[in-house]
C-alpha cells in the first residue's frame, strides 16, 4: 500500500464517523466516483477493503462499466 492509499484509508475511516449512518453510502458512492479515476487496480482493491460501504460503491460502480463485480475483498472493519 503506498502511502497516499494508506493516509486516505486513514482519512475515510475517521470521516466516517462523522457521517450519519443513513448518509454513508451516499458518501461512500461520491468518494468512488473521484476515486476510480485516480487510483491504480491495485490502490483501488486496497480502499475498497476498508468496509461495505466502498466495497458496494465500487462493486456497482463495475457493475455499470466492463468489470464483472466479482472481486473478493478483505474486510477491516465497518
Amino acid at each position: 500500500m503506498t502511502l497516499e492509499v494508506d493516509a486516505l484509508i486513514e482519512t475515510y475511516t475517521v470521516l466516517k464517523e462523522y457521517i450519519p449512518a443513513k448518509e454513508r453510502q451516499a458518501a461512500a458512492d461520491a468518494l468512488m466516483s473521484v476515486m476510480v479515476d485516480v487510483l491504480n487496480d491495485i490502490d483501488l482493491k486496497e480502499l475498497v477493503s476498508v468496509d461495505s460501504y466502498l466495497r458496494r460503491s465500487h462493486e456497482e460502480y463495475a457493475n455499470d462499466g466492463d468489470g464483472d463485480g466479482d472481486e473478493e475483498y478483505t474486510d477491516y472493519e465497518d
